[in-house]
């Protein structure tokens, strides 16, 4: 569970940040990113005074991030409603929220055109991000796997698991025993450049680091991914949800 938004002074200038616990960590953590802006992440048990520790140790890094990912006011992420625009797919998407028909329960999501209607329980108008997140995971998953696959027949790489997911840094990874996961968000990427994401991720499968043999595989494979990696950038705050 994270927090509500706080506000401190880095190097004298205000910065707005969130605490969450974790029992997956034992040592304090500072993550800054578009969609979630800052968060410090304590383990379980820590004292709350180890916050202040962790803002005078890494000043010097959080002023620079901050303003690097323009998060110093709080995360990018805005209201979700009727009228906010999305991507999906490199497409630009409107959504249009509206209550479900008496009788029915089950949100229902559905695009037609440039419209992304999103039928929803009434408790669930006023916060629709959980209902679409979930619907986008799914999507996410359709588009992923069968890209996946692609690439693992087309380099004779096969991976040992496939995770779709939240990435809060990254939009894929791949372990050193063959799992490869990817951000739930790269649905909203154009296809190019989700076979980019895909086919660099496959291609560390042969080779973990980013060495020459690497990027020699990747240049053959998919040459384009040079451009992807700019795209991808460029379009980080857009592809928040």
């Amino acid at each position: 569970m994270i927090g509500p938004l706080r506000k401190t002074l880095i190097l004298g200038k205000p910065v707005r940040y969130r605490v969450r616990r974790s029992l997956r960590i034992k040592r304090v953590t500072v993550e800054i990113t578009p969609r979630e802006g800052m968060v410090i992440v304590l383990p379980k048990r820590a004292a709350a005074g180890m916050v202040d520790e962790a803002l005078t140790q890494m000043s010097g890094w959080i002023d620079t991030n901050v303003d690097k990912y323009g998060v110093r006011e709080g995360p990018l992420r805005s209201e979700l409603t009727t009228g906010s625009a999305l991507l999906l797919r490199g497409e630009r998407v409107v959504v249009q929220l509206a209550a479900l028909p008496e009788g029915r329960k089950r949100a229902r999501i559905s695009v037609t055109g440039d419209l992304l209607l999103c039928e929803l329980p009434p408790q669930d108008i006023l916060d629709p991000r959980p209902t679409l997140e979930r619907w986008l995971r799914r999507e996410a998953r359709g588009d992923i796997l069968p890209r996946v696959e692609h690439w693992a027949q087309k380099l004779d790489l096969h991976p040992s698991r496939v995770i779709v997911g939240e990435r809060k840094t990254r939009w894929g990874s791949c372990t050193g025993r063959g799992t490869l996961s990817f951000c739930y968000r790269l649905v909203m990427a154009r296809p190019r450049d989700l076979d980019a994401v895909v086919a660099h991720e496959i291609c560390h499968l042969a080779h973990h680091g980013h060495g020459k043999r690497f990027w020699a595989l990747l240049d053959r494979a998919c040459p384009w991914h040079k451009e992807t990696t700019a795209r991808l950038t460029a379009h980080q705050e857009a592809m928040a949800l």
